[in-house]
Parts: C-alpha cells; sequence; structure tokens
C-alpha cells in the first residue's frame, strides 16, 4: 500500500525537484540595473498620475495642499 501511495505521489515529487531548481537557478541571476532604473520612473510617474487623479480627494481630506495663499507675514526674509 505504501508503494501504491509513493507511485502516485512521485510525479509532484520530480515536479517539486525540477521547481526549486529553476528557482535556484532563478534566483543566481541579478537584475540588470538599468531594468531597475526603469522600473522606478515607471513607479515614479505612475504615483504622480494617480495623485493628479485622485487630487479632489485627497484635498477633501486634507492631505494634499489646495490654493491657500500663505500670508506673507509668516514667510521668512
Amino acid at each position: 500500500m505504501l508503494s501504491a501511495l509513493r507511485a502516485l505521489l512521485a510525479p509532484f515529487w520530480s515536479y517539486s525537484r525540477e521547481r526549486t531548481a529553476a528557482q535556484r537557478d532563478a534566483a543566481n541571476r541579478s537584475a540588470s540595473p538599468l531594468l531597475i532604473y526603469v522600473a522606478a520612473a515607471l513607479f515614479l510617474v505612475l504615483s504622480i498620475l494617480v495623485i493628479d487623479l485622485h487630487r479632489d480627494e485627497l484635498r477633501a481630506l486634507g492631505l494634499a495642499g489646495g490654493a491657500e495663499r500663505i500670508n506673507p507675514v509668516l514667510m521668512s526674509p
């Protein structure tokens, strides 16, 4: 009975070994600095677009500055 169970589970074990070998190979590779720079730049652009899209909601919550002017008396020389 144990050998029948082992025969049923053998494909899963071999798949697991192949997958861990693929993960080990992928872990040995480092990311390109250019790829990291491009990803960071795209994330920054996306963040700016999302903030611009939801500007009114952010102002209503008090998280974004509005068109209120600063009193000149409070400004430094």
